[in-house]
């Protein structure tokens, strides 16, 4: 009876741990193995925030590294199909960042994004604040982009249709980008229009 018992906590205690959603890792810079922070699965919204770079990489495995350069302290929750990256340390924080289906990425503070590679993805929204810099190289049907405070958006590849909502004094580079159609928006004008259909 008691064998049972114990069989039985045992049990209810994987479960517990095995279904819980919530993901959380915190690497440092010291650190040298294992290289991988985390495996989180799933995930197709990623948020940082801090002083991090992050690289965006596709491929068939999800998955998070850091690199060997890194000399910032990295927070990773993994809260259903989002994912939280998150620094607060002074040093950079490096993290690559492998994706299999993207839709939006969402930037603040001092992160810098890139995508190492094209991203190959039906729709991607893309939104940063603050000093935010991301450098997106896609190929998509649907491209949301909203630029706030003093971030730098610089776009490369190809869209069916762009959205674009940004202010004055935004820095926006379509050079090596092109789109079959683009809508201009100011955030003034996304406002006045949610006020109008209340």
């Amino acid at each position: 009876m008691k064998t049972a018992i114990k069989t039985l906590a045992k049990t209810l205690f994987a479960a517990i741990v095995l279904t819980s959603s919530i993901f959380v890792t915190n690497v440092t810079a010291n650190e040298k193995q294992p290289v991988k922070i985390s495996a989180p699965k799933n995930f197709n919204k990623i948020m940082v925030s801090g002083n991090v770079e992050v690289t965006l990489i596709q491929n068939g495995t999800e998955g998070i590294t850091y690199s060997d350069d890194n000399t910032g302290k990295v927070k990773v929750i993994q809260d259903g199909y989002n994912l939280k990256i998150s620094s607060a340390d002074k040093g950079l924080a490096k993290v690559t960042v492998f994706v299999n289906d993207i839709y939006r990425v969402q930037a603040s503070d001092n992160v810098v994004v890139k995508t190492a590679g094209k991203l190959d993805v039906k729709y991607l929204q893309v939104f940063l604040k603050g000093n935010a810099v991301a450098k997106i190289n896609s190929n998509t049907e649907s491209l949301y982009t909203v630029i706030e405070d003093h971030s730098d958006l610089k776009l490369s590849g190809a869209t069916q249709n762009h959205n674009l909502v940004m202010g004055r004094t935004q820095k926006l580079d379509l050079d090596r980008f092109s789109a079959s159609k683009t809508e201009m928006n100011t955030p003034e004008t996304i406002l006045q229009t949610a006020s109008l259909s209340k």
